[in-house]
C-alpha cells in the first residue's frame, strides 16, 4: 500500500499531514473535555501536551502503523481536529480510521462525514486497500450513528475489550467497508452530496 503523506481537500475540510506546526491550532481545538471522554486521553492543557500527541503520531507513522492528519476548516484555515489511518496492515491491505475527533463547534456540520469519506476514498482508490475498519466505544452512540451513516456495516462487539484509565471495562463495536462494497458506498455518498441531501453529522 502507498503510505505517502498527502493533502486531501473537500468542500468543508482539508486534511493535511499532521506536524508540529499544527500544535497551537490543535491545542485550541482540543480544549474541551467532551472530545476526550471516549478517546481515554486527558484533555490537552498546554502546548507541550499537543506536541506530545503529534510526536506520538509521527513515531507511529515512522513505524508504518499510522497516517495522521490535521483537519482544517477550508473557510477559515483553522485547525478543527484530527483523524488518522491506524492499524495499517500492509500484507492484508487493511487499515482502520481512528483517532478521529473534532472541536465541538464543528459537530453536526458535515465535517466529520466528509473527512471519513475522503480517507476511505484515498484508502481504496490510491492506497490499494481492500478493507477499511472502524471501532468505537459501545456507549458512544453519536459515533456509531456517524459510522453507519457513511455506509459501514457493523461486524460485532468485542466484549470487555479494553480497561480504560478510570477502570471502566469498555466494549468496542467494530464496523467495516470492504472493497466490493466501496463503489456503492462512494456512489451513494457522491449522489447525495450533489443533491445537497447529506445529513449533518450526529
Amino acid at each position: 500500500m502507498d503510505l505517502t503523506p498527502v493533502t486531501l481537500t473537500g468542500s468543508i475540510i482539508r486534511l493535511e499531514p499532521l506536524g508540529l506546526h499544527h500544535a497551537a491550532g490543535l491545542l485550541k481545538a482540543a480544549a474541551y473535555d467532551e472530545i476526550w471522554s471516549y478517546l481515554d486521553e486527558p484533555t490537552p492543557q498546554r502546548i507541550e501536551d499537543a506536541e506530545a500527541l503529534i510526536r506520538d503520531a509521527e513515531n507511529e507513522q515512522a513505524n508504518g502503523a499510522r497516517l495522521p492528519f490535521a483537519t482544517i476548516d477550508v473557510s477559515t484555515g483553522e485547525v478543527i481536529g484530527s483523524i488518522s489511518l491506524i492499524d495499517i496492515r500492509q500484507r492484508d491491505r487493511a487499515v482502520e480510521v481512528g483517532w478521529a475527533w473534532l472541536t465541538p463547534g464543528s459537530w453536526r456540520t458535515g465535517a466529520s462525514r466528509e473527512s471519513v469519506f475522503m480517507l476511505m476514498h484515498h484508502a481504496f482508490e490510491t492506497m490499494g486497500t481492500i478493507r477499511v475498519a472502524y471501532k468505537t466505544d459501545s456507549r458512544n452512540v453519536r459515533s456509531q450513528n456517524s459510522i453507519l451513516g457513511i455506509g459501514a456495516k457493523q461486524e460485532g462487539i468485542f466484549r470487555s475489550h479494553r480497561i480504560l484509565s478510570d477502570g471502566y471495562v469498555r466494549d468496542s463495536i467494530y464496523y467495516s467497508v470492504i472493497e466490493a462494497e466501496w463503489p456503492t458506498v462512494r456512489d451513494r455518498y457522491q449522489a447525495r452530496e450533489a443533491a445537497g441531501r447529506l445529513p449533518a453529522d450526529r
